[in-house]
């Protein structure tokens, strides 16, 4: 999804002691899908930098007691987690030196006053535009296989769950899919993004300003799928989840997304393996598992009820399970999937 999508205002911080510059700039972009703070003077905007990062910081170099390019260079200097925060000069010299100055210094953009809410925006919008740009290339780099062996080894990992994973940062920002998760359609990512946007906005970000979520589960939401072979209601469950500790800058947040249909096939293929089951009893049991009855299961595998009968008995001996529910909740008990292409060679044969 597109980062500038309206699902939660851009959070701007406005370094400023000009009052009508204050005025003009919060009012003008608010109506633009910003939610700008102000601060008025240099340590202010740095104390504030500690613990809350906005997506992107205007600065007025007529600042009381530090000029405003003195903290523009201090940021850029002192601040490397900040790199990828634009950072727009709004000056009332506007001479072709005072811009080339202020770029050399680490601007990424130079408006001169009185500003132009309209050009303003567009530049707003271009810095976040080619942020998201960065991190999306990064994310891709990863999955092509750059990377530390660990990091890789972590992200193979993920990709051989049965259930979503998903990392956002502190802004909301998409930081990690795992395979089942990027296989979503569009409108069930777009909803689960929705969710986090929010989260990562005042409850993740802090009371009126940014600030940091408490770790813990903040939300479990349900996603109509459709029905399943068995005409079963299918959903997908969504937990959402702040992960931080009391000394994290930053919050993460994970989206924890379970389908209600079984896609671990892997690992109840090792679980059938562990206990004995033959191709027959596997196929019987997997589609237990998927919610189908024993009549669908025998028409489906092309055999009389007391043939469905006898390898349930079987499957019932071997598991040491006494209900059909408890041969699911055995099946389901190992969440891992299949690659794609890796066909049955993830489960170890029978001696």
């Amino acid at each position: 999804m597109d980062s500038l999508s309206p699902l939660r205002k851009r959070r701007l911080l406005l370094c400023t002691a000009d009052p009508d510059l204050q005025i003009r700039v919060t009012g003008g972009l608010s109506r633009h899908g910003f939610s700008v703070a102000s601060v008025q003077d240099h340590a202010y905007a740095l104390t504030l930098l500690q613990d809350n990062i906005p997506d992107a910081m205007l600065c007025d170099p007529a600042l009381p007691g530090h000029d405003g390019m003195v903290l523009l260079q201090q940021i850029r200097r002192d601040r490397p987690d900040l790199a990828d925060m634009p950072i727009i000069v709004i000056s009332e010299f506007g001479e072709r030196a005072d811009v080339v100055a202020g770029k050399l210094a680490g601007a990424d953009d130079y408006l001169a006053k009185p500003v132009d809410i309209d050009l303003l925006v567009a530049s707003l919008e271009a810095q976040l535009r080619q942020v998201a740009r960065v991190r999306e290339a990064a994310i891709a780099r990863q999955e092509v296989g750059h990377g530390s062996p660990q990091l890789l080894a972590w992200q193979a990992l993920m990709d051989r769950l049965s259930f979503g994973i998903e990392l956002f940062d502190a802004h909301g920002q998409l930081m990690f899919s795992n395979r089942l998760a990027r296989g979503l359609s569009r409108t069930n990512s777009e909803a689960i993004r929705a969710w986090m946007a929010r989260h990562a906005g005042p409850a993740g970000r802090g009371p009126g300003r940014f600030g940091r979520a408490r770790p813990g589960v903040l939300d479990f939401r349900m996603i109509p799928t459709g029905v399943s072979r068995g005409n079963a209601a299918q959903h997908l469950f969504v937990v959402t989840l702040a992960l931080a500790q009391p000394d994290d800058a930053d919050t993460i947040f994970a989206a924890a997304i379970f389908p209600s249909a079984h896609g671990g096939a892997l690992g109840g293929r090792l679980v059938a393996d562990a206990i004995g089951l033959t191709p027959t009893e596997t196929r019987l049991a997997s589609l237990l598992a998927e919610g189908l009855r024993l009549d669908q299961i025998g028409e489906l595998m092309g055999i009389a009820k007391p043939t469905v009968n006898y390898h349930l008995r079987n499957i019932y001996q071997k598991s040491g399970a006494s209900r059909q529910s408890d041969v699911i909740n055995l099946l389901r008990a190992v969440h891992l999937a299949e690659l794609p292409g890796a066909g049955g060679g993830d489960a170890p044969g029978r001696d």
